[in-house]
């Protein structure tokens, strides 16, 4: 109904200014002239009709993928930890990665393994948690706030697991879930 009246209010206003427009510049306006004119109008109406539902059609059909995903069920035999048994965190940084990574990261799956590896020569942060997949792909980077907490439990081999936790597709680069059990580690 919306777009109905969307096309019909297009329509209305283009006869409305076409018909100012003509008694402006002087014209008389045969009925072949009026004719051509409700032509060109109608279509333009139904151009902005169908652009306008097919927009609301593309939004609503992006947050349908991004509400199935944040309510889908892991599927796999191995449930994410509970809260209060993780550092569940956002990968940071996969925006800025190479298309090569951004590729990997939406191929990723619930539960999947990545790897944690400290980065101390980092310019920004001496902190830096590096994240891997297993093919070895740099996807990002673990947020600045939980380095520090993390190193603590990463061991001298400078490299530690987190498991996929589950990603939201976005429109310029999926957003991934990460977690580490926390029972996983060893207390320094």
């Amino acid at each position: 109904m919306k777009t109905f009246l969307t096309g019909f209010g297009t329509w209305f206003l283009t006869n409305i200014i076409g018909a100012f427009l003509l008694k402006f510049i002087g014209i008389h306006a045969s009925e072949e002239l009026v004719l051509l004119l409700n032509v060109i109008t109608i279509s333009f109406a139904i151009f902005v009709a169908l652009f306008i539902r097919r927009r609301q059609l593309k939004k609503r059909k992006e947050e349908e993928e991004l509400n199935s995903v944040a309510t889908e069920e892991d599927v796999s035999s191995e449930p994410t930890p509970p809260e209060r048994d993780v550092f569940s965190f956002r990968l940071a940084g996969l925006y800025y990665r190479p298309d090569e990574a951004q590729k990997r990261a939406r191929e990723l799956t619930s539960n999947e393994s990545v790897f944690l590896e400290k980065d101390p020569t980092n310019p920004h942060d001496p902190n830096a948690i590096r994240v891997y997949s297993d093919n070895h792909v740099h996807l990002g980077y673990v947020p600045r706030h939980l380095c520090s907490e993390i190193l603590a439990y990463m061991d001298e081999t400078n490299s530690y697991v987190a498991y996929v936790d589950y990603i939201i597709s976005g429109l310029d680069c999926p957003s991934v879930l990460l977690y580490i059990p926390i029972n996983q580690t060893h207390s320094s």
